[in-house]
């Protein structure tokens, strides 16, 4: 082989390892499309989008999008060769609409009708209770009752939301006064607040109970 031959050889050669050995090359897809595309913690464009980095190295990607779970997985060499790394998200879960933050929840009065004894009142807010919830605290004396955790009151079992019911009669026994609390989970921890649709819930059932009037 003459010199100048040689030399068009070598140089086919190394422009092939120059474009196809050096380069690694992704498609990276999600679902849904149009999520944030985050390469090394930089923000790099929104999928569907083509990513480029050297043979040598490795890329970390990250797709973010409002309302998904975040996913994050690291691009290794492709040896030259395109290939397609695909996301497929999760959806956060989230607070029911009933759930309003908040550190101090209402309370809610109910009048206890005239010529009810405070012993047949008390069996009454303990049973309304008791047909929803298990009792964590009881104290007739001081005329307080509050329920354990309830993971269910959506309908389903959740881990991530929680509810209870606090009950406490003024101290004349003529009125009694209920609260609901309600915790939703995030990856930030519990967020405190209440849940509407059990107070008026609980409150209602008072009223059919115990109840005279409602402010």
């Amino acid at each position: 082989m003459d010199t100048g031959r040689a030399l068009r050889v070598c140089m086919m050669f190394v422009v092939a390892f120059v474009f196809c050995g050096c380069v690694s090359q992704y498609q990276v897809t999600s679902d849904p499309t149009g999520a944030e595309v985050l390469l090394d913690g930089q923000a790099a464009g929104t999928t569907p989008m083509r990513v480029s980095f050297g043979e040598g190295s490795t890329k970390t990607v990250t797709i973010k999008k409002e309302g998904y779970e975040p996913q994050t997985r690291v691009l290794a060499p492709t040896g030259g060769m395109l290939q397609t790394s695909h996301f497929t998200l999760e959806q956060m879960a989230q607070a029911p609409t009933t759930f309003v933050k908040t550190m101090e929840p209402t309370w809610a009065s109910v009048q206890i009708r005239e010529g009810l004894a405070y012993e047949n009142a008390w069996n009454s807010v303990m049973e309304v209770l008791v047909r929803k919830f298990d009792l964590e605290v009881l104290s007739k004396e001081n005329g307080y009752m509050r329920t354990s955790w309830l993971y269910t009151w959506t309908g389903q079992m959740r881990e991530d939301y929680r509810v209870r019911v606090t009950i406490k009669f003024s101290p004349e026994k003529d009125k009694v006064e209920v609260k609901s609390e309600a915790n939703y989970n995030t990856k930030d921890g519990w967020v405190l607040g209440s849940d509407t649709s059990l107070l008026q819930t609980v409150k209602t059932d008072l009223m059919g109970t115990v109840g005279r009037i409602t402010r």
